[in-house]
């Protein structure tokens, strides 16, 4: 169940590296494949000032020749300084009132805090074993703010080898440059190290109400016709692979 958690955390690096940009990517290093693809709309989006969008991801991790592919162990994203996570007024959910939580508890509990849905999957690789894959829904809910620093809070319950939840958090920080936010997520072991990532979707739009005024989660401008973003994957063989993407928007204003 481990699996599923890693899987959660991969949601993080696609979802930073797709805040700001419409992207299909597949990098390849030996016999690791990554792929990444997602889409926001609009596609237009004004030149000078941040407009509102919506986003879907989606993600693949596996091998060239079909082994196992290897676990992931660490993440670290940088995205376009254009793109923005705006939480301000949105309530919040502590990762302790989801815990032990099935998908719709966590929905009652926390529902007006969801900002992204989808689905998580992993594969299991004991030896002398067929590999067999573990799946379940994957919420994704803002967090309390910690160290003025944005708080993603991420649930998943599965049902291999047992119904089990977890639940688990990260932590995006803002930067100056090029890419205007930053996050690195370290991955736990998952089951003893015989478990890896093999998918994940999400769709990321949330809007509300604050001070009058209408709230959208992710905004995004486009002043040049590009968007930017860079991401490196380390595994547990000691394999890195990054990638650094720059796809097209349609300026208008």
């Amino acid at each position: 169940m481990k699996a599923i958690r890693a899987l959660a955390l991969l949601g993080i690096l696609a979802l930073a590296l797709l805040a700001t940009s419409a992207l299909g990517q597949t990098v390849r290093l030996g016999n690791l494949v990554v792929t990444i693809e997602g889409q926001i709309s609009p596609k237009a989006l004004p030149r000078n000032e941040a407009a509102p969008i919506k986003l879907s991801v989606s993600g693949s991790l596996k091998t060239a020749d079909q082994t196992h592919p290897p676990a992931l162990k660490e993440l670290f994203l940088e995205f376009d300084k254009h793109g923005e996570l705006n939480t301000e007024g949105l309530p919040t959910c502590r990762p302790s009132e989801l815990q032990a939580t099935l998908t719709a508890r966590a929905k009652r509990v926390c529902g007006d805090a969801l900002i992204g849905q989808g689905r998580a999957e992993a594969e299991i690789a004991f030896p002398e074993q067929a590999p067999f894959s573990a799946s379940g829904p994957l919420l994704i809910f803002n967090g309390a703010p910690k160290g003025g620093k944005q708080v993603l809070v991420f649930h998943v319950y599965a049902f291999v080898p047992a119904p089990t939840t977890f639940v688990t958090t990260a932590v995006i920080s803002k930067t100056k440059g090029k890419y205007g936010t930053t996050a690195e997520v370290k991955i736990p072991t998952i089951v003893a190290g015989q478990g890896s990532l093999t998918a994940f979707n999400a769709t990321l739009h949330k809007t509300w109400t604050y001070k009058g005024q209408k709230q959208s989660l992710l905004l995004a401008s486009c002043p040049t016709g590009h968007l930017y973003a860079h991401g490196v994957f380390t595994f547990a063989d000691a394999t890195r692979l990054s990638g650094d993407v720059a796809r097209s928007c349609t300026p208008k204003g």
